[in-house]
């Protein structure tokens, strides 16, 4: 179920990958399913780093005002998918009041 939070989620994100790629690749043109980061030698990815991720993270915090845990691990939020389901999970666990 593709819902409007889910979609909002995916925009920002994109929007901002797009942005750390210095417009290198649309926001549109950012696969959902891509590995962001280079996990393993020789995977296709997006190519962004660590502080490309820290980045991400502040955007998604900001803009979505969700608190990530301290112990977020990358290798298992590596594609948009992930990290968007990650962020649904994060929000639905706020509006339950269990934070």
């Amino acid at each position: 179920m593709n819902t409007s939070r889910e979609r909002d989620v995916r925009a920002l994100l994109k929007q901002e990958i797009s942005r750390l790629k210095e417009g290198a690749i649309a926001p549109d043109q950012v696969p959902d399913d891509l590995p962001l980061f280079d996990l393993s030698e020789g995977q296709a990815s997006l190519g962004l780093d660590s502080l490309d991720a820290l980045e991400l993270v502040m955007a998604v915090e900001d803009n979505l005002h969700v608190s990530s845990p301290k112990d977020l691990d990358f290798k298992e939020l590596a594609t948009v998918d992930q990290i968007v389901a990650f962020v649904i999970r994060l929000s639905e666990h706020h509006c339950d009041g269990n934070s």
